[in-house]
């Protein structure tokens, strides 16, 4: 009995196949209407498509914090490196200045930037290319179908929502809809 219980209610993992781009929003929005949260659904395709075309909630990364501690820490090196050496081991020639602060700004400009460069890289490779490893060796949801430029949505639902989900998707246009197997990236 508590197998049946699990299998009606537990949400499973559905899938619907779109070819334009325009039938995405409204059907966004259906499952908004069946009780679907965002949280619960996920959007494939082949380019990159703003969260505000799609009526979602931005996307808010921690890429730019990244650059950020980055460029500060470039900046905190190139002063180091221009005027702490400077400091550490004071060379006086002929009348010029210990620190002098035109060379010493090209320094620090290409210190900062190269701080920023590697810590977005870094930021990147976090954010993006090291996702959450799915547990109990589960699939990632995908359709290969989004490589040949289809938009993909992927949701999570309760069996009775789900069924109806696909059934109005179905009827909004989608190529396919059906139930499938995996977990969100």
């Amino acid at each position: 009995m508590a197998g049946e219980y699990y299998s009606r209610y537990a949400p499973r993992m559905y899938m619907a196949l779109f070819d334009d781009m325009e039938q995405v929003p409204p059907a966004l929005d259906k499952l908004r209407e069946l009780g679907i949260d965002d949280e619960h659904m996920q959007v494939q395709s082949g380019v990159p498509i703003a969260s505000s075309i799609l009526g979602r909630p931005r996307i808010f990364t921690a890429v730019p914090k990244y650059g950020l501690v980055g460029s500060f820490l470039g900046f905190l090196s190139g002063l180091f490196f221009t005027h702490g050496t400077a400091a550490l081991y004071p060379l006086y020639v002929g009348g010029m200045p210990l620190f002098a602060i035109p060379p010493s700004l090209v320094l620090l400009f290409e210190l900062t930037m190269l701080g920023l460069l590697i810590a977005t890289f870094i930021g990147v490779l976090v954010e993006s290319l090291l996702p959450p490893v799915p547990i109990f060796g589960e699939q990632r949801v995908y359709h290969p179908a989004v490589s040949d430029s289809a938009i993909a949505v992927f949701f999570q639902a309760p069996h009775e929502i789900g069924q109806r989900a696909l059934q109005a998707l179905k009827a909004m246009g989608a190529r396919e809809a059906k139930e499938t197997e995996g977990v969100f990236v």
